[in-house]
């Protein structure tokens, strides 16, 4: 028999594995796009793997739209979320993943892991086709 405490603890923990896995699965997804958005600079003209300050905004939308249900709500959020996005996106480097990476975030957020790993895919390959220049 289970005491009352290991339910509570299983109950907390639970909640963290979630959270910690949503992160994780986030940090990958940003190292892969930072790989692949980094691939066509020069190394000097390359910036960090994973951007923190997009980290911290894809992961802050990804906690806010865990905590909502269905409705209303989540789409107003979603909406808010993009357009911070993209009047942040002159400030948070890279500038040019703002905006996608705020779509994956999303789809994480809404518990949508496979449409936001199809993304992320999707992201990936533009980038490898794609030829930029600073």
């Amino acid at each position: 028999m289970r005491t009352e405490a290991d339910r509570w603890v299983g109950t907390l923990l639970h909640g963290w594995v979630e959270v910690l896995t949503l992160f994780l699965l986030l940090v990958v997804m940003l190292a892969l796009v930072g790989w692949a958005w980094n691939r066509g600079f020069r190394p000097a003209d390359r910036g960090p793997l994973v951007s923190w300050s997009l980290l911290v905004a894809a992961f802050g939308l990804v906690l806010v739209l865990r905590h909502f249900d269905h409705g209303l709500v989540p789409a107003f959020i979603i909406a808010g979320g993009l357009v911070m996005g993209g009047l942040l996106g002159r400030a948070i480097e890279p500038r040019g993943l703002i905006v996608p990476v705020l779509l994956v975030a999303t789809l994480l957020g809404l518990g949508l892991v496979l449409s936001a790993l199809v993304l992320c895919v999707v992201l990936v390959l533009v980038l490898l086709i794609s030829a930029r220049s600073r």
